[in-house]
């Protein structure tokens, strides 16, 4: 197999829109200001695109840090190079992690625009996550529940065919040329000079059915259903995890190189 890095993406604000990079420095907690930002409501617990899937449209400027917020119809938001504090909750999943609220101005846009109230806030460098549950074990930023995610050119092809809807799995990496859903037995693989363990297939939820539009639509994840259903879980796209030396850089063109795979797909502890 000739298999290369396709395409590479960050998603500095959690549920936000993604920003494609060409290159970008690998970290135990996924690439270097990835999800390292999110939005939170009134009671600390981070709002994702299942809570309101105009997040969609929301696009981080980036250029090596958050630098302003962008949305339809809305001037736009710029933001401070730091934190200005205070700290706040930041729930996830019943676990606070915490965050720094960035702009006294970001509440008032982000109603405007979402209609509800929240407020941007930025991971703190001494916040504590982990996984749950897991037999592996990696440092998170406000990412659900691994640092990087993967998916395939020949996988999305393949789909896509079937739903005919717009596809976005919020992949960091995709890769081209392998097999249609090859990628759900590799258990290591190396971008360029970076190595990864595969940890576990990603369980879907109804995030990647909000169209390019925000709006909440039933595909792909009905023809998924059909087709990737594992026990109580639909599986897409697989979860890795850093091993080996942080602070290398992975880039579009890299090439991939599978060194560990099996005939089994990788199980989810979702």
């Amino acid at each position: 197999m000739t298999a290369t890095l396709a395409a590479l993406y960050l998603y500095p604000v959690k549920s936000c829109a993604g920003v494609p990079l060409t290159t970008a420095q690998a970290e135990a907690r996924g690439l270097t200001g990835d999800r390292r930002w999110a939005l939170v409501g009134p009671r600390g617990r981070l709002l994702t695109q299942r809570d309101l899937p105009r997040l969609r449209l929301i696009e981080p400027v980036w250029d090596g840090t958050l630098r302003a917020l962008r949305a339809p119809g809305l001037p736009e938001l710029p933001l401070p190079a730091g934190p200005l504090g205070p700290r706040v909750p930041a729930t996830l999943w019943g676990g606070d992690i915490g965050g720094l609220s960035v702009s006294p101005d970001a509440p008032a846009w982000l109603r405007a625009f979402l209609g509800v109230p929240c407020d941007l806030v930025a991971l703190p460098e001494d916040a504590s996550r982990w996984q749950e549950g897991k037999p592996f074990r990696a440092p998170l930023g406000y990412a659900d529940g691994n640092p990087y995610h993967l998916v395939s050119t020949a996988s999305l092809a393949t789909l896509g065919s079937a739903t005919r809807s717009p596809l976005d799995f919020r992949p960091n990496f995709v890769i081209e040329g392998a097999a249609p859903f090859a990628e759900d037995g590799w258990r290591r693989v190396q971008i360029g000079a970076v190595g990864f363990q595969v940890v576990e297939s990603c369980a879907r939820c109804a995030v990647v059915n909000v169209d390019p539009a925000g709006n909440m639509t039933a595909e792909p994840l009905r023809t998924l259903a059909r087709q990737r259903r594992q026990g109580r879980v639909i599986l897409f796209g697989q979860h890795l995890i850093l091993e080996g030396t942080a602070g290398l850089s992975v880039h579009v063109g890299d090439s991939v190189n599978v060194l560990d795979w099996s005939t089994e797909p990788n199980p989810s502890y979702a």
